[in-house]
């Protein structure tokens, strides 16, 4: 799993995306292959901390292994739109629901 978000990230890289389009992009491609592979069997939490750092990385700029720092907490990120969030599905959260 962590190879083929990798992958998909490493394509978005090399372009400059804005803060929108990183947080469109996170929602549609790099939420959507954990949450397929999540709705089969239960997932390590090893690799959805893994996967979940990733997608930090990659709003706040850095690549998949380059950490910047993260002006807003992870937690108020994954808040709903209307409750002060980005609206960014929280993969921990959908591992133990799913």
């Amino acid at each position: 799993i962590i190879t083929k978000f990798e992958f998909k990230l490493s394509k978005w890289k090399q372009k400059s995306l804005s803060m929108g389009g990183r947080i469109t992009l996170i929602n549609s491609v790099l939420t959507a292959l954990p949450i397929y592979m999540l709705s089969f069997f239960r997932v390590p939490k090893k690799v959805v901390q893994k996967l979940v750092s990733i997608q930090r990385n990659f709003l706040w700029g850095g690549g998949s292994e380059v950490a910047k720092i993260a002006w807003i907490n992870w937690d108020t990120i994954c808040l709903p739109k209307n409750k002060g969030g980005l609206g960014i599905k929280d993969l921990s959260k959908f591992n133990e629901a799913l």
